[in-house]
């Protein structure tokens, strides 16, 4: 409580907000809502409700499921020069205080999810589970694939927009998730490459690491190829017109193109550069969806 307007003492309480919020990786979890958001409008949706509902949902579900996992993740994070700082491993929040706070949240989400409907629920539910019990506690310090169990973590949230707007799993809805699973690979690795010393230092066993470098850049090629054809898929089943190719295409093809080129000589400074490379183009897919949505709705 501050007393008489103690300054010291405000900026003790916005301090401590501060870390609060830091515990949910804002960005990460604003790019998650993103692609739950864009997912909904892609499949029809159109109910300003239901819109605020799974916002609701998503934002709460995402940011405890993070606050959860960088709480389990703390050991891990204090080896690491880039997670060291982060609130739990400095010791800015107790484990007890971040547990607490962010299972609080997640329960909200998955019960506001509920409302809409209970696949929405179950797909929240799904990227919950996948990431805090399967891909955190079992897979990750275990196998150097448990990316592959993080991305369905990550996907989840599409699935989440889509059963919100059409009320029920469909075959676009598994494409769209593939989008996020098969770019998560260039997005993890890539930056895991740079940092490859410290996941070392770490014990976890990254691909880098297991694989190496040179095979893990041929791998991260592959999973842009098979990304690229489940975009065409999208398009050609029908799902997804032109507008989606026209702006979800280019930049995956302009990142396959680069890997390929990086494969070919791979370096930690080139990893980055690739990371970069990298990132946007989950955005530009899921953009394209709900701009493909949108102009199907209205025309």
């Amino acid at each position: 409580m501050i007393k008489n307007g103690d300054p010291m003492e405000a900026r003790a309480v916005s301090s401590r907000i501060s870390d609060y919020i830091c515990l949910t990786k804002p960005k990460q979890t604003f790019l998650l809502l993103l692609t739950s958001i864009f997912t909904y409008l892609g499949a029809g949706g159109y109910d300003l409700r239901v819109l605020v509902l799974l916002t609701a949902a998503m934002v709460l579900s995402i940011s405890g499921t993070t606050a959860v996992n960088m709480t389990l993740d703390a050991d891990i994070d204090s080896l690491m020069r880039r997670t060291k700082e982060r609130p739990v491993p400095s010791g800015k929040v107790s484990q007890e205080g971040a547990l607490s706070f962010g299972i609080t949240i997640f329960l909200l989400g998955v019960a506001v999810a509920y409302i809409i409907n209970s696949w929405t629920a179950l797909a929240t539910s799904l990227g919950v589970i996948f990431d805090l019990l399967v891909y955190t506690l079992w897979t990750k310090r275990k196998t150097p694939f448990s990316i592959v169990f993080g991305g369905i973590a990550g996907a989840a949230p599409s699935l989440a927009g889509w059963t919100a707007a059409r009320g029920l799993v469909e075959l676009p809805a598994i494409l769209i998730m593939l989008i996020t699973m098969l770019w998560i690979p260039a997005h993890i690795w890539y930056i895991s490459i740079y940092y490859l010393n410290d996941y070392r230092a770490a014990g976890v066993p990254m691909l880098p690491v297991v694989i190496g470098v040179e095979r893990t850049a041929k791998v991260i090629a592959a999973s842009i190829t098979i990304m690229t054809v489940t975009e065409l898929a999208l398009f050609l089943i029908g799902s997804m017109g032109m507008v989606f190719l026209a702006i979800a295409l280019p930049p995956t093809l302009l990142l396959l193109y680069r890997s390929i080129l990086y494969a070919r000589n791979p370096t930690a400074e080139g990893a980055k550069k690739m990371y970069k490379t990298a990132s946007p183009v989950e955005g530009a897919a899921f953009l394209g969806i709900a701009l493909d949505g949108l102009a199907r709705l209205l025309l």
